[in-house]
């Protein structure tokens, strides 16, 4: 009988911590679940962005993670981000402001950009240390496919 009630007790435990982790994020989530955000990867490799995800929504948060891959220095600018809140977050520092000017990513790090389109079509970026790099990440209104 007494193991019985051990078994039972287990059990009882486990599934709450189950239904705990489902309800709250438990710790097998990714920071992007945990805060509701979309994680768009974008490499910069061979003098080019390289963009590793699907269409973003319009109006629900995403966050943009830049990894340059490469031995140089580059830029990250977009005019599709003017007057949009933008946080910026890199080596530990945040900054906050409207659009994206004068990010740049050196080599071997990273910058994560966190905002909440409010226009859908084509976001494009560029780097401007090098005219040719240019990328695009599409924004689709909710509920389309």
């Amino acid at each position: 009988m007494h193991k019985t009630w051990q078994w039972a007790a287990a059990v009882a435990v486990g599934a709450s911590l189950m239904v705990w982790a489902v309800l709250w994020g438990g710790p097998l989530q990714s920071a992007s679940a945990q805060d509701g955000r979309r994680t768009v990867e974008v490499t910069i490799e061979d003098f080019a962005f390289k963009v590793q995800s699907g269409a973003l929504h319009l109006h629900e948060p995403v966050r943009v993670v830049l990894h340059n891959a490469d031995s140089v220095q580059h830029g990250f600018t977009s005019d599709a981000l003017d007057g949009m809140e933008v946080r910026v977050e890199s080596e530990g520092l945040v900054t906050y402001g409207r659009g994206i000017k004068g990010l740049y990513v050196d080599p071997g790090t990273e910058v994560e950009l966190l905002f909440t389109p409010d226009t859908s079509g084509s976001l494009k970026f560029r780097c401007d240390l090098h005219p040719r790099m240019k990328g695009e990440l599409v924004v689709l209104t909710i509920g389309a496919a």
